[in-house]
């Protein structure tokens, strides 16, 4: 910046790259400044990278999702926290294209957030047991909601009548025509209520609703194929009104997952918008290919990685991407 005199001292606005303005009585010049808003490196573009999936699966589960935060809170929806909470899981990679025709790779994600005991989960698949005991249980056609209800509350304290159980199971299926991973979901749910004679089975999914050596379980000889299963406990509190919940990830099989998560992968998605520049503001001419950004992603083109507007591209949160709208029904509120 500099004070000129003289009949130059008179100029007011732009000339090439320098900026004159009047102040005092004087000109002050000063030379405009040229940004770069996309530097497309490496550790920005896999930041941007990690949401494209996210977005895609909160859209799958979205029906079902409200309260599964805790819903809105200190301006932050169930979506932001969905966000936030697995964008710093392992990253699912996918390209313009696939973002563009809604693919979607079901991977192990946060699915609930709460403060109830999580049910936790060994195996995967057909060989997924809960640590909800049944005692003695067994299920079978005949068994009744009121059975179940009864061998839940009493082998397990930290559930009680009225509580709910969610079963959901997320497909992962290709697309016969464009060849695009995408994912569907089942659910289903059950209230425990002691004086409920309605056939258990007649209402809840059979895959999610075994018993194994005692302990709530998937079905043994169930064919799940790729996908990803999660048990919920939900709790209605009467003094406030309010819904408790299990924090739970989705138990994976998915074989298609690995690939989605390669460095191949990540080199597909990036070269598909454009293309990862090593070389910005780096001596060495070479960023760190190891090194990562824990930034938030900024805004970027609508519809591209990092975007947060527009047709829903990685980075989306709102538009087709899955936006901070009414999240569904609240079919986890019992």
């Amino acid at each position: 910046m500099a004070i000129l005199k003289g009949i130059i001292s008179k100029f007011n606005g732009s000339a090439g790259n320098l900026t004159f303005k009047q102040s005092g009585g004087e000109t002050i010049v000063s030379e405009k400044v040229t940004q770069v808003n996309d530097a497309k490196t490496d550790p920005q573009f896999r930041q941007r990278m990690k949401w494209a999936n996210v977005v895609r699966m909160y859209k799958v589960l979205r029906p079902y999702m409200k309260m599964a935060f805790g819903g809105s809170q200190n301006r932050r929806t169930d979506y932001n926290k969905f966000v936030s909470a697995n964008t710093a899981l392992t990253p699912v990679y996918l390209t313009k294209a696939e973002v563009s025709a809604g693919a979607c790779v079901v991977a192990p994600y946060k699915v609930t957030h709460g403060l109830l005991n999580s049910i936790s989960v060994s195996g995967s698949g057909k060989t997924s047991v809960t640590n909800i005991s049944v005692g003695s249980l067994t299920i079978n056609a005949e068994t009744s909601v009121a059975a179940f209800s009864n061998a839940v509350v009493e082998n397990n304290r930290s559930f009680n009548y009225g509580d709910q159980i969610t079963f959901f199971l997320v497909f992962q299926t290709m697309n016969d025509v464009t060849n695009i991973p995408i994912a569907d979901v089942d659910a289903c749910c059950i209230v425990l209520d002691k004086n409920n004679n309605a056939k258990l089975l007649s209402v809840v999914d059979p895959r999610g609703f075994a018993v194994k050596n005692g302990f709530l379980a998937a079905k043994q000889d169930e064919d799940f194929g790729d996908h990803g299963m999660v048990w919920i406990h939900s709790r209605k509190d009467k003094g406030n009104s309010s819904t408790e919940i299990s924090a739970q990830y989705l138990v994976c099989e998915n074989s298609l997952l690995k690939s989605y998560q390669s460095e191949d992968a990540y080199d597909s998605a990036a070269n598909s918008y454009g293309g990862v520049n090593n070389i910005y503001l780096s001596p060495s001419g070479v960023l760190n290919p190891n090194s990562t950004d824990s930034s938030e992603p900024s805004g970027g083109n609508s519809g591209g990685a990092g975007s947060d507007s527009g047709s829903g591209g990685a980075g989306s949160d709102s538009g087709s991407g899955g936006g901070s709208v009414d999240p569904g029904s609240g079919d986890l509120e019992p």
